[in-house]
């Protein structure tokens, strides 16, 4: 069959062509007929037809109406919905009946009143009273499935909507349908807390009110709320949100399905993590550490008066430590005044990124397409970038082949190769490119392990074109954001500095060691634009009014008071540096949802290091990560606490093998006479040679590391 065959088919008297195989559900749309659905989610894979929603006649065909979202777009098909057929009114009308025989009437207390699709569907197609007069079913309420997830099991229809994105998408299997027929029910496996990166999609999977956020139920009704589309800025990968805010509060995180990027899922980080803004040490006014008496707050006026000055003591011996959670235009900002009006010479900690990855540039659906992708380096991808995890797992279920160490000829001998490099910095980028150039893969992507790290990089290079050095000793240490702030290499360099400046957005990160501390903002709180791993920048929209100016506001301030002009509206900064790092995009072309830049064309062969890390000598290399659920703002979210890494080493299943250890043994990492005892987890997504073991369970642990039971 013809990947472009068209058939003709009609729909309620509407001609319509459409690519033979299209469901009928998409063909409707095609002429601009809705055909109801509940079980129906393309995204989940193949239709269900559990629901029966969606009944239409069909000819030719039996008599009795059909299931649209079971049939595809056939030539000559004739097909007439509950609009103009009373078959399939009639028998859309019986299925709404009989969904709601046990459905409760409680729709003014239900987090999904208002934007339901039970609700409308049984105002525009159901019967206009009820026949049955018995007590409805009930149960038990609500079902903790989680601490992020609530279950109201009685408005349940049995869509099995989250059980196949727990099954069909995630992989987790964690959520399962139990007992038969009119026994049926959602429950965990286990009856275990659903503990998994992705679980909050569910709810808004889910298309009555049965599973309900935990942090959003009875916090908000439709009609007093308000939709702020941006961008989530906890991980690199940039996936598009909406925040629903509510009296000056963000009350929920929603998807905005941005098909090329994230296809409409968010990890439950991005979706809960947004409470960090109302923390109980957040910090509202700066800081000045006084004599005898710790910290004090004070004026702005003041901090910045004490902002100027340790900057001009310190004689250009500044050192700038980035979070790589600025955005674009403050990044900008800071080094064009640590730059223009001190002349300093900075060490910045912050992620290099090779323009050799634009050659390569792809959207990340396109990973989805690849027959074979190669993911380089050692560090767990669901950790650092979610939704890559999620392209990749659909790749393996379309028959894509998935390696974990480079097989040249694998990647070859492929049509569609795709390079994924998820390991430590520096040269990984330029890596990743000159792998992908030398084999003739189509497409390279290498994750930041920050959120705006590229975009960061950009604007610091166009703020601060110059090499950076290391002064000693260093007078001044700037740490711009918390991820610096708590970071224990930044700590270290700060024992060492003679003043320390530190931007915060909490009061426990900066305590006992900046001289000053600048109240900080989160990315829910910033106008200004992101650049995300595929090198699309996007806009961030402030949804909230922080409780303290944005950081641009008062490094335009005190950049007045070195002579550097720097303007305090992110659309103007932004302006300077698209003239020098995006080509011109105006501030004002970046929509909703930003369109990729084309690919640039490699011009001469890439010089990078491309043989991958090996362990030196006999044992083990240790590779330590930082956990997706880890992170200032994440410790301050309690209901996020459960999703954190157990204590437990991670090695492949032949190390495993080859040491006689199994699944869930307790084993012993050893090394340089410091060890941590850790249970065993093994996978086949790990090359051998290389134990992973998260941050907070690593310990002391060195590079080189020995296993045993």
């Amino acid at each position: 069959m013809s990947a472009t065959e068209i058939v003709r088919l009609t729909i309620d008297g509407t001609q319509v062509e459409v690519p033979k195989g299209t469901g009928l559900v998409e063909a409707a749309l095609a002429a601009g007929i809705e055909i109801p659905v509940f079980c129906y989610e393309p995204r989940l894979g193949p239709p269900v037809g559990a629901c029966r929603m969606c009944l239409c006649q069909v000819e030719p065909g039996p008599p009795k109406a059909q299931a649209a979202c079971t049939l595809t777009a056939q030539d000559g098909m004739v097909v007439r919905t509950a609009l103009t057929s009373p078959v399939a009114a009639d028998a859309q009308n019986a299925t709404l009946e009989f969904i709601l025989v046990n459905h409760p009437l409680d729709c003014p207390v239900c987090d999904k009143g208002g934007e339901c699709p039970l609700q409308d569907l049984t105002f525009r197609y159901g019967p206009g009273n009820t026949r049955m007069t018995f007590p409805k079913r009930t149960f038990e309420k609500p079902i903790p499935v989680s601490p992020l997830i609530a279950l109201d099991r009685e408005r349940c229809i049995l869509c099995y909507r989250c059980t196949r994105f727990s099954e069909g998408v995630a992989e987790d299997g964690q959520l399962v349908a139990v007992n038969r027929g009119a026994g049926s029910m959602i429950a965990t496996f286990g009856d275990e807390p659903y503990r998994a990166p992705f679980s909050g999609n569910v709810i808004e999977l889910c298309p009555v009110g049965a599973l309900t956020s935990t942090k959003y139920r009875f916090e908000a009704r439709p009609w007093e709320i308000q939709d702020v589309p941006t961008v989530c800025g906890l991980c690199p990968v940039g996936c598009n949100v909406s925040a629903t805010t509510r009296e000056g509060k963000v009350k929920r995180i929603l998807s905005r399905n941005h098909a090329e990027l994230d296809n409409g899922w968010l990890c439950d980080k991005g979706r809960f993590a947004y409470s960090h803004l109302h923390a109980e040490d957040r910090l509202r006014d700066p800081l000045l550490r006084v004599r005898r008496r710790g910290f004090e707050e004070v004026s702005w006026e003041r901090a910045l008066d004490e902002a100027e000055r340790l900057l001009r003591e310190a004689n250009g011996r500044i050192v700038t430590a980035l979070s790589g959670s600025e955005t674009v235009e403050h990044a900008y900002a800071l080094g064009k005044l640590l730059r223009q009006g001190l002349d300093s010479h900075t060490a910045v900690f912050a992620e290099e990124l090779s323009d050799a990855l634009d050659a390569f540039r792809m959207p990340l659906s396109s990973i989805r397409d690849a027959d074979v992708v190669a993911v380089l380096g050692d560090a767990p991808i669901v950790e650092r970038a979610p939704i890559v995890d999620l392209w990749i797992r659909e790749a393996r279920r379309r028959g894509a082949r998935v390696l974990y160490e480079l097989d040249e000829e694998a990647v070859r001998g492929a049509k569609n190769a795709i390079l994924v490099w998820c390991g430590p910095g520096g040269h990984g980028g330029a890596t990743v490119a000159a792998h992908a150039q030398r084999l003739g893969a189509s497409g390279a992507f290498y994750i930041p392990e920050t959120a705006n790290g590229r975009g960061v990089c950009d604007a610091w290079a166009c703020a601060a074109d110059m090499e950076p050095s290391n002064p000693d000793p260093v007078g001044l240490l700037v740490v711009s954001g918390d991820e610096a702030a708590a970071n224990p290499g930044v700590r270290a360099l700060a024992e060492k500095a003679e003043r320390v400046l530190v931007i915060s957005m909490f009061h426990g990160l900066a305590a006992g060691w900046a001289d000053l501390v600048l109240p900080g903002t989160s990315y829910l709180e910033r106008d200004g634009t992101y650049v995300n791993l595929e090198g699309r920048v996007q806009r961030l929209r402030r949804t909230v009014i922080p409780p303290a100016p944005d950081e641009l506001a008062w490094i335009s301030k005190l950049a007045e008071r070195f002579g550097v002009e720097v303007s305090p509206y992110p659309s103007l900064v932004f302006e300077e540096v698209s003239a020098i790092a995006f080509g011109g995009i105006p501030y004002g072309e970046i929509g909703e949802r930003a369109p990729l830049p084309p690919a640039a064309v490699a011009n001469a062969p890439i010089d990078a290091p491309t043989g991958p890390p090996r362990s030196p000598g006999s044992g083990l290399r240790l590779v330590r990560y930082r956990p997706l659920f880890s992170g200032p703002a994440v410790e301050r979210v309690p209901e996020l606490e459960f999703q954190r890494p157990e204590p437990e080493a991670e090695l492949s299943e032949q190390d495993g093998r080859a040491l006689g250890i199994r699944n869930g043994d307790e084993i012993t990492v050893r090394s340089n006479g410091t060890s941590v005892r850790l249970r065993a987890r093994l996978s086949r997504e790990m090359r051998p040679g290389v134990v992973r073991v998260a941050d907070a369970h690593a310990g002391d642990l060195q590079p080189q590391v020995e296993v045993s039971k």
